[in-house]
């Protein structure tokens, strides 16, 4: 039954592919060298109409695919006419593919369909491209089976080596996949599965010449000419959906500093940025010779802001911050100059006839890319000229929860900086310039100085004898951002040393390597545990941790589950293009391994997102007010490259915070757009009103628990102590009551009117609620409780105490969080429903609200 399930999907997908195809531009005409029978599928013998194109017939061709030999050639034409004919008997003016004309694979149409069996399913192991025949090279279709998934075998061949073996799979959608990526149970053949050859279906040749399919990133507009201000279709291509591209060219800048243009077989130009090729250049045949420069200029991407110098050396006179981080720079031309940053001599001239440094112009090389503005020749050496790197803080000096942050920054910012001469590089000991020694693991000793600890390492099987002195050696499984890998066959006999910059929950990482090619680069993801990972030439024997702490990267998520300890949390945001769907949460826990702690003692940041492809970041800044200690900041960055719609989950380790609010900062940044969400809550404790009229002393009982209290007072003290009446609590007398908070110079609380005619002292007043709250102290608002959002019909008259402890930004938007002793729940409340809220009504005034809070001024 599963079986018969699964083929009615597939000939779902059939049809829609074949039927889709409508709005392909079919090639030609062509002419019939002779009669034609037409066929049904890439086999000589499945003849469905005879003489279906005579003599000097004219033949429209949709696309072209590999099959079996007819006549002495492989190549199978399908026609406008939905017919399979053999290439060889069709007047094309080559004996090959033509030109621009996509494979059928690549778009949906399988000649070998009706042939073979469907067995399985099968697990993939990685993320696999389909071919159109046994080669690695002969591609059609990126990432037609995604790691995790699972996959129906019809038959297998032999083809050349991919992945060890030589064995190939052939899947029931048609593409031809290495066995060596399938988990089949077996290295060798299936028991039982036939030969490709015995079902008719030939194992074909490379396609040169053909389309290909590759996954879109974002919602695309599909243009006439190669440039942003070109006719154009809106949204034709729509995220996440496949495109097939027939070539490429350079055309107009467009996005992320690119010049690179894609054809499609809708005789559109789709920007190259937003489509998945694996690649910033280009992957396949060029559409034309047109070159990467017009001689206008490209715009690239500025990483940091920039001075324009009005020569090519950082001691000429400038104009400062000239092109500012984020924002985008028209070069015109690139040249050598005076060493800048990171190594580098290469120096950009833009339109304003202003020189930068391209260190930190994202153009896609560490070299010159463009035109050149002179014929200066490249520095040789480096010597005073090549600035020296950071100096690092003093050993010891960095909290423990900012080393590893500290650690993958450092070496983040270090990426594309090149050896010269006998093996020079700025990464000796106290900064200074080495040569002559291999120095990868000089990089990564840099990399631990950054976090203030003091060690040189210059032999990477020194770091296992560091880290089995001190306890921090770790299993593969166990690798986090921060720790050093260790490669080669043991601590006497270690080859290379790479720095871990991310963790991915399938136990991948990416590691950023100094003299990986005679400079600093980004490897993986790769699987550690492989016997040459990370296209390196030797195995994985340690991992060694700077520090023995217990920070987390990158878990797993199916979803965004809501957790049970989440105070403060806020809502499911969407965002079509760049911005993914995140989540941002600050969690309390009761217990986080002490079971004795009170309830909300221990905080941590969650950052969730599930990704549209591409590049994404989370850096994450927690402060946490332990009154009486001082406070302490905690620093963590998580990283990743993320296929469409992957969840991946980016948590802090748990910090005790005792007394005091806890505020937190996530800036995320997906592929350039960058958002940045602001919480802070504190270790609210509150408890249900005992009776009707006791919401005043059940609210100040809040607040006083909340910041510190031993013991609380009861409802019933309190009661008598604030002159709570049949009528409740006035909110002269809440004023009034003398608080003293250990820590903070102040005795009592104040009684704030504000009117809401007055939008700015509005303003004002949210946010020194918000400015309290990062102090660690609660306002109170007096609340009309006919207007709460979660409270139907009740009498208009009635008032009632809230504390406010926490509050969140959504999209830009305030919301506090709110503790309601008459129901015992906890709510969100934004800026105007707390105002409308806090309408007094015929107590005192219709025109004003009324916050009971400490006194601004202490």
């Amino acid at each position: 039954m599963r079986l018969k399930v699964l083929l009615t999907v597939l000939l779902c997908l059939a049809m829609v592919a074949v039927g889709g195809t409508a709005a392909l531009a079919d090639v030609g005409p062509y002419k019939a060298k002779t009669a034609i029978d037409g066929r049904g599928s890439m086999d000589p013998n499945d003849r469905i109409r005879t003489d279906a194109y005579l003599t000097d017939a004219t033949i429209m061709i949709r696309c072209q695919d590999t099959g079996p030999s007819v006549g002495g050639s492989t190549i199978w034409d399908y026609t406008a006419d939905l017919l399979w004919v053999p290439d060889v008997y069709v007047r094309t003016g080559t004996t090959g593919f033509l030109p621009g004309v996509p494979r059928c694979l690549s778009i949906g149409i399988d000649g070998n369909a009706p042939k073979g069996s469907p067995h399985g399913p099968y697990t993939v192991k990685i993320d696999v491209d389909g071919r159109g025949s046994p080669n690695p090279d002969d591609r059609v279709r990126t990432d037609a089976y995604l790691g995790g998934s699972q996959v129906f075998i019809k038959c297998q061949e032999y083809g050349l080596a991919a992945g060890g073996s030589t064995l190939w799979d052939y899947s029931g959608e048609g593409y031809w996949i290495p066995d060596a990526y399938i988990t089949t149970g077996t290295n060798g053949w299936i028991p039982g599965m036939p030969s490709c050859s015995s079902l008719g279906i030939a194992t074909g040749g490379t396609n040169t010449a053909g389309g290909r399919q590759f996954l879109v990133r974002t919602t695309l507009n599909g243009y006439r000419a190669k440039s942003l201000s070109a006719a154009r279709e809106e949204d034709k291509y729509a995220d996440g959906s496949y495109v097939t591209i027939k070539c490429q060219a350079y055309g107009e800048a467009n996005y992320g500093g690119s010049t690179i243009w894609d054809l499609t077989t809708d005789n559109l130009w789709v920007a190259d940025y937003y489509v998945r090729t694996g690649s910033t250049g280009l992957v396949m045949n060029r559409c034309d010779s047109d070159g990467p420069s017009s001689g206008g200029g490209n715009r690239y991407l500025v990483r940091t802001t920039l001075n324009g110098y009005h020569a090519k050396s950082l001691t000429a006179s400038r104009e400062e911050d000239k092109y500012r981080g984020g924002t985008y720079v028209t070069i015109k031309c690139q040249a050598y100059g005076q060493f800048n940053y990171g190594g580098s001599a290469v120096w950009d001239l833009t339109t304003d006839d202003l020189w930068v440094a391209d260190y930190y112009v994202k153009t896609g090389s560490s070299d010159i890319v463009m035109n050149r503005c002179d014929s200066d020749p490249k520095p040789a050496g480096g010597g005073n000229d090549n600035p020296a790197t950071p100096l690092p803080p003093g050993a010891g000096s960095v909290g423990q929860g900012d080393m590893r942050y500290r650690i993958v920054q450092a070496a983040y910012s270090q990426l594309g900086v090149s050896e010269w001469g006998d093996n020079c590089n700025p990464y000796g000991a106290g900064g200074t310039i080495k040569c002559g020694w291999a120095w990868c693991s000089m990089f990564a000793s840099w990399t631990w100085r950054q976090a203030g600890i003091d060690v040189f390492l210059p032999y990477s099987g020194t770091f296992y004898s560091w880290g089995r002195s001190r306890g921090t050696v770790r299993a593969l499984s166990d690798a986090r951002p921060g720790d050093v890998v260790l490669y080669g066959y043991g601590a006497s006999s270690s080859e290379h040393v790479g720095v871990v910059v991310d963790v991915y929950p399938d136990g991948r990482i990416t590691t950023i390597e100094g003299n990986f090619h005679d400079e600093v680069r980004l490897v993986g993801p790769f699987d550690p545990t492989l016997s040459r990972p990370g296209g390196h030439n030797y195995p994985i024997y340690g991992v060694v941790s700077p520090i023995a702490d217990s920070s987390t990267a990158w878990a797993s998520s199916t979803g965004f589950p809501e957790d049970a300890n989440a105070m403060i949390c806020s809502q499911t945001e969407w965002s079509n293009g760049l911005v993914p769907e995140f989540k941002t949460c600050l969690e309390n826990s009761r217990t986080s391994g002490s079971p004795s702690a009170e309830p909300g003692a221990w905080v941590r940041v969650v950052a969730m997102i599930r990704s549209v492809g591409g590049a994404n970041r989370a850096d994450i800044t927690l402060r946490t007010a332990g009154l009486p200690d001082p406070p302490t900041t905690y620093r963590y960055r998580c990283e990743s490259a993320l296929t469409l719609s992957t969840y991946r989950k980016c948590v802090t380790p748990w910090q005790l915070r005792g007394i005091g609010g806890t505020t937190a900062q996530v800036v995320y940044n997906f592929d350039g757009a960058t958002v940045v969400r602001n919480l802070g809550d504190l270790p609210f404790r509150g408890w249900a009103q005992a009776f009707a009229t006791y919401c005043g002393p059940s609210a100040l009982q809040a607040v006083l628990a909340s910041t510190g209290a031993d013991p609380v007072p009861t409802q019933g003290t309190l009661d008598g102590l604030i002159g709570t009446s049949m009528y409740g609590t006035l909110p002269d007398k809440m004023a009034a009551f003398p608080v003293k908070i250990a820590g903070y110079q102040y005795n009592n609380n104040e009684l704030v009117n504000i009117n809401d005619n007055d939008p700015a002292l509005i303003a004002r007043t949210m946010d020194r609620i918000r400015r309290f709250i990062d102090r660690g102290q609660p306002t109170m608002l007096l609340a009309k409780s006919a207007n709460l959002p979660w409270v139907g019909n009740i009498n208009s008259l009635l008032r009632h105490w809230l504390p406010i402890h926490g509050y969140a930004t959504q999209g830009g938007t305030l919301r506090f969080r709110v503790w309601d002793p008459q129901t015992a729940e906890f709510h969100f409340m934004s800026v105007n429903e707390v105002m409308t809220a806090g309408q007094a009504g015929s107590i005192i005034a219709p025109d004003l609200r009324h916050f009971v809070m400490p006194r601004e001024d202490l």
